[in-house]
């Protein structure tokens, strides 16, 4: 499946519909907007409910538009996968998923970091805030470190 829009091109906030390789249309106009997916194979980075004034919700979804968990945001986009890993929110709990959609390491940290060398660091209690500069900070003094397989690492 791919993204078209009835727009002039493809971008954050575009209304989407998503067709498949015959352009018979899969998902339709209005329900979603464009948030980095311009295809659909396994899962999609969507906007929730577009309108006039609000982007909506930003949400992973898969073929069959359920939703999947909400996405990761990294600098003003959806976050990318590194290590073939996807930091992924569920109940306002960072997990990972991997390129199907599926949750692989659960969603039950305050922070998870991006896997370097198959390690990331993540914890259970963290402290958000803006600096001077209003860029999102995360603080904590009880950092561990997880495999990709979810098991603590001493």
């Amino acid at each position: 499946m791919f993204a078209i829009t009835d727009e002039e091109f493809l971008q954050y906030g575009s209304r989407v519909a998503y067709v498949n390789e015959n352009r018979d249309t899969i998902i339709p106009f209005g329900k979603y907007a464009y948030f980095g997916s311009d295809s659909l194979e396994y899962i999609a980075n969507v906007l929730e409910h577009p309108n006039d004034t609000t982007w909506g919700r930003q949400i992973a979804i898969d073929r069959n538009q359920n939703v999947l968990f909400d996405i990761v945001i990294f600098d003003n986009g959806p976050e990318s996968f590194n290590e073939g890993l996807l930091r992924v929110i569920r109940n306002g709990k960072m997990g990972y998923a991997n390129r199907y959609g599926q949750i692989i390491i659960p969603c039950i940290y305050d922070y998870a970091k991006w896997f370097e060398n198959g390690l990331a660091e993540v914890t259970f209690k963290a402290t958000e805030y803006f600096d001077m500069d209003e860029h999102r900070r995360v603080e904590s003094n009880e950092w561990f470190i997880i495999n990709k397989k979810g098991n603590r690492i001493k």
